[in-house]
């Protein structure tokens, strides 16, 4: 990163997560979501959290990808979590959930149960980053929303794989719209610079 840049951490809550969903590296199909992952590691050095959680996202033939989409991604394939952003959570020494997920919202994983963790670590906001917008992150933001967590994505750090910018633009409309990126929360905010 060579550019200094501030991005818009809300302040809703009393105790804020971040959701990385589907930081890949295997996936990525552009410089531009190359670009978020880097930005995602600076961001979580600077920010201040109080819990992590990872998700990971492959697609088996029993999948709901495959059987609608018609699209598969083995684990091997899928690969793993994009290290540098692994090491800069592991860095801050907060409580981290890993899940493992063939489905979009982190909330309906099978692996491990993600309410459970963030309540036992009263957290009350999340905020959300990773790929795609359009698609885990936004299912993500909004069952948040329903489960009773403040819920914002943090656009700067969200994108896609191929970093289609009318799919990305169309997600950050509606999820504006809501009140749910950290561009459009009505609640406060801190300035981080990365």
């Amino acid at each position: 990163m060579t550019q200094t840049m501030t991005i818009r951490q809300p302040t809703a809550g009393t105790k804020r997560a971040l959701v990385v969903i589907d930081a890949q590296p295997a996936t990525l199909q552009s410089a531009d979501a190359e670009r978020r992952l880097a930005l995602i590691s600076a961001y979580i050095a600077k920010a201040d959290y109080s819990a992590y959680v990872v998700a990971r996202y492959h697609a088996p033939a029993h999948s709901m990808f495959a059987r609608q989409c018609d699209w598969q991604l083995s684990p091997e394939d899928a690969g793993p979590s994009d290290e540098a952003i692994d090491a800069a959570i592991a860095a801050t020494g907060r409580p981290v959930l890993a899940i493992e997920k063939t489905t979009r919202s982190i909330f309906k994983a099978r692996s491990v149960d993600a309410r459970a963790f963030l309540d036992a670590h009263g957290i009350d906001e999340l905020h959300i980053c990773g790929f795609d917008v359009n698609d885990c992150l936004m299912a993500t933001a909004y069952d948040a929303i329903d489960l009773g967590y403040f819920s914002y994505v943090i656009e700067e750090c969200s994108g896609r794989t191929d970093a289609n910018p009318t799919l990305i633009e169309a997600a950050l409309t509606v999820l504006r719209w809501q009140g749910m990126t950290n561009t459009s929360n009505h609640h406060g905010w801190t300035p981080v610079s990365v």
